[in-house]
């Protein structure tokens, strides 16, 4: 009949070793081929050492400061900032003065993170004269989504782009003189007139 059958078809004594041979028949005996399943396969993040060095410049006025990430431990990656697309470079230009955090993933998707302060460099002197007159006298209506006329001028970056427009209003009174309170002091609106005649810049 030819069915499959097993059967023990000896036990060996080999050097004083005892061995038992399974043999499977079809029509005839041969040695059993089957074996246990592979284990499954481990994280393989997990033996990974994945290192982070961030590094970073400072921001300044309107140009935010730059991240360098500098991944090791493992190949192909790419790289985020504060939850957002991953991109193939490791360098983020343009970024806000504040603590940030920066995931570094390989091509397994293993992950690795740090966090870095892009730092603000000192502003100018003659900068830093405006801007206290700009928050004593104007931040009370123009900041936030509902600033009067749709200017904000709470940031430093805000303050530049309006250069001409604060000289205009706070010192030529075009077309009529800023802030609603009363006009600025001589000595304020000559702190403007400096700042904007040295160029009006954050360093200035």
């Amino acid at each position: 009949m030819n069915q499959i059958r097993k059967s023990i078809i000896g036990l060996m004594m080999i050097a004083g070793t005892a061995s038992i041979i399974v043999a499977c028949s079809k029509g005839g005996d041969s040695p059993s081929t089957g074996g246990n399943p592979p284990p499954p396969a481990g994280n393989s993040c997990a033996s990974k050492n994945i290192t982070v060095t961030l590094a970073s410049t400072d921001a300044a006025g309107c140009a935010g400061g730059s991240v360098t990430v500098t991944a090791a431990g493992s190949t192909g990656f790419t790289y985020n900032i504060d939850g957002g697309t991953f991109q193939a470079s490791n360098v983020f230009n343009n970024v806000a003065a504040g603590n940030h955090t920066i995931i570094a993933r390989d091509s397994e998707g293993c992950t690795k993170s740090g966090s870095v302060t892009v730092n603000a460099s000192p502003s100018g002197a003659l900068f830093a004269a405006v801007k206290a007159v700009i928050n004593t006298n104007c931040v009370s209506c123009h900041s936030g989504a509902s600033a009067q006329g749709g200017i904000s001028l709470s940031t430093d970056c805000s303050i530049i782009s309006a250069a001409a427009r604060i000289k205009a209003r706070a010192v030529d009174g075009n077309p009529s003189f800023m802030p609603q309170g009363g006009q600025l002091s001589a000595t304020d609106k000559k702190k403007i007139t400096d700042w904007i005649t040295a160029g009006g810049k954050y360093t200035d």
